[in-house]
């Protein structure tokens, strides 16, 4: 008789099934945190802005007797408003009621091709905000004077050159004519 063999059964190997089933679920629990972590970002207020240090009482108190003191002396000056087209021209300066009408360039074509426009302010001191003006009124300084530039357009769509003169002329008037002058930007002005 033939002796039989034995056939045994080998249950089959898991193990690479258990390898995928857990390649997924630890996939769909890195989405899930990475989710709820985006969720608490949205939803989290944005962090306070940091605040600027307070200065001790009596820098503070020094402060505000200094602003008066500005805001008095800035209220004793007669206000002269020169107004800037957008044309890069003076075209009116307006003191104590009265307009005077004025078509004086500011700006020039240059021949340096990097350049193109210049301010002629930085060419010669004549052509300098408050020099003119004070040619204008007859005057031989502005230090009775707040000087208010008022371009015809915001100062963002100025011609960089424009910009950049007017802002320098800022502080040519003080030094120059003795006169505080400021910019009032159109895109920015106060409503009374």
């Amino acid at each position: 008789m033939k002796a039989r063999a034995k056939r045994v059964r080998k249950p089959p190997d898991l193990t690479s099934l258990f390898d995928v089933m857990f390649i997924v679920v630890f996939v769909a629990l890195i989405r899930a945190a990475a989710a709820q972590q985006a969720l608490a970002e949205t939803t989290r207020p944005p962090p306070p802005k940091p605040t600027a240090p307070q200065p001790p009482a009596d820098v503070a108190a020094l402060q505000q007797t200094a602003l008066a003191n500005l805001d008095a002396e800035l209220a004793q000056r007669t206000p002269l408003v020169i107004r800037v087209a957008a044309t890069g021209t003076i075209e009116a300066l307006e003191v104590d009621g009265k307009r005077i009408a004025l078509d004086v360039p500011l700006l020039e074509h240059s021949a340096d091709p990097d350049v193109a426009v210049a301010y002629l302010g930085d060419r010669s001191s004549e052509l300098r905000l408050c020099r003119v003006a004070a040619l204008h009124l007859g005057l031989a300084g502005l230090a009775h004077h707040l000087v208010i530039v008022a371009p015809a357009r915001p100062l963002a769509d100025l011609p960089h050159a424009l910009y950049d003169g007017l802002h320098r002329d800022l502080d040519r008037c003080l030094a120059d004519q003795r006169g505080l002058a400021t910019l009032v930007d159109p895109a920015v002005t106060i409503k009374p």
